[in-house]
Order: C-alpha cells, then sequence, then structure tokens
C-alpha cells in the first residue's frame, strides 16, 4: 500500500533552521499531531528567545515570545486565563533546565494543564553554542568551553527529567531524532502530551534528543551518530511518568 506524504497544513513558510537541526522536524511533529487531534485552531505556541523562536514565522497558529526560560510561567498565566485553548511551550534545554530551571520546577509543583517540549540538543544554540550547565556532556567543546566541559571547573551534566519526573504532575517522557523509528516514537510522546491536556489531565513534560550540527562543527550525520550513541547514553529514552500508564513499548 502506497502511503502519500503531505505538509501539514500548519506550516506555512521556510523557517530559519540550520541545516539538520532536530527543531524543524520537531516543528513538524508538533503540526501533524495538531492537525491530527482536530485542535489546531484553538492551539498557542509559546517559544522563548532562541531557536524555537522561528517557529512563530513557520506556523500559523497563535503564538506568543516570552523572555529567554521563563515560558513555563508565560504558559500558565495564558492557560489559567484560557483553559480551553492548547498552550504548547517549544523551547530548549539552556532556556528550560539553566537559565529557567525555577519556572520549570514550579510548572511541575502546579500541574498546569500545558504540554511543555524541550529540545536536549546539548549547547545554547540561538547564541552561539555556549556550554548548557545543565546537558553539555563531560569533555563536549563549546565556545565557553573550548578546552571542553571540566567537571571540577563546570560541574557536571545531570538527568532534569528523571530529576524533575519525582514531582507529582501527569506525564514525563523523553525521545530523540536520530532514526526513523525514534522519530515516530517522539511523535507519539508529543501526541500524547496534546491528548492529556484535551482531557483537562495535569502537565506533560516530553523532552527531545536533537543535533546541534553547527555547534557541534559536525555533519548532520555524524551528529545524529554522536546522539544516538553518546548522548542517549547520558540520557535515556524512556517513559519516566505516566499517570494514565503509558508503556514504554
Amino acid at each position: 500500500m502506497i502511503q502519500t506524504l503531505r505538509k501539514p497544513d500548519r506550516i506555512v513558510q521556510p523557517c530559519g533552521f540550520c541545516g539538520g537541526c532536530g527543531h524543524g522536524v520537531i516543528q513538524r511533529l508538533i503540526a501533524e499531531c495538531l492537525e491530527e487531534l482536530g485542535i489546531s485552531d484553538r492551539a498557542i505556541n509559546c517559544v522563548d528567545i532562541a531557536c524555537c523562536f522561528w517557529t512563530l514565522d513557520g506556523m500559523d497558529l497563535d503564538g506568543i515570545a516570552g523572555p529567554h526560560g521563563r515560558l513555563p510561567a508565560v504558559a500558565t498565566g495564558i492557560k489559567k486565563t484560557r483553559p480551553d485553548d492548547i498552550v504548547y511551550i517549544h523551547a530548549g534545554d539552556g532556556a528550560s533546565y539553566t537559565i529557567g530551571i525555577a519556572e520549570t520546577v514550579h510548572i511541575c509543583l502546579r500541574d498546569v494543564p500545558v504540554t511543555m517540549i524541550v529540545v536536549n540538543n546539548g549547547v545554547f544554540g540561538m547564541t552561539g553554542g555556549q556550554m548548557s550547565l545543565g546537558t553539555t556532556l563531560l569533555g563536549q567543546a563549546t565556545t565557553s568551553t573550548p578546552r571542553g566541559r571540566n567537571e571540577s571547573s563546570n560541574g557536571s551534566p545531570g538527568d532534569f527529567l528523571q530529576a524533575l519526573s519525582q514531582f507529582d504532575f501527569e506525564f514525563a517522557a523523553r525521545g530523540a531524532l536520530y532514526s526513523v523509528k525514534e522519530i515516530n516514537r517522539t511523535k507519539q510522546l508529543i501526541k500524547k502530551g496534546f491528548q492529556n491536556q484535551m482531557e483537562k489531565k495535569g502537565f506533560s513534560l516530553i523532552e527531545v534528543l536533537s543535533a546541534c550540527p553547527t555547534n557541534w562543527h559536525l555533519s548532520p550525520v555524524a551528529a545524529n551518530k554522536r546522539v544516538e550513541e553518546v548522548v542517549a547514553a547520558q540520557f535515556p529514552l524512556r517513559v519516566y511518568k505516566d499517570r494514565g500508564g503509558m508503556s514504554d513499548g
């Protein structure tokens, strides 16, 4: 059986993502999920001033850009005033786990019925590839750690998704984009996050491991191989919590 693939209607123009970047793949997965669930007309895209900001141009959705790292607070305010809308966050790991870790903690504690998608590429991508305290791996060279991240000087990365999942909220899971199989699995995680919101359940946090070929100074193929062989070993792909009982599958 031949399956015809088409561009989601809500993606209306090209974005400025670098070649091989995972943000564009995630944008498409979000658009596909919204259209398949029939909720595009009431979706609100919350982004900060980082790589994900491009989605405001690329997506035909209501959207808002908030201060860097403060999207959980912005999305909480929107959801409290517009409870019937589908509010989602598309943000990076530097914003979510470093600059905005306090806001991320409190949206988890409040169990706000918002869907948050965190793109973990191990660096601050938009501002030049600096180290992200939460996710840059030991030994990884960045513009602020040119000789590689050193534990004694810079501390160690942490599995923030695992730590945050100890709080009482609806759903926490991690996916990746290095293969068709993992892209399809990640789409199901994102769709689950939207379905939870449709069903008036609590907060959903989906982290996605993504390559950053530009700041890693690798080809897209080599960057995806690094995600599969190195990054996923540090940050395991699985469902960390689900009050509704989704399996790792």
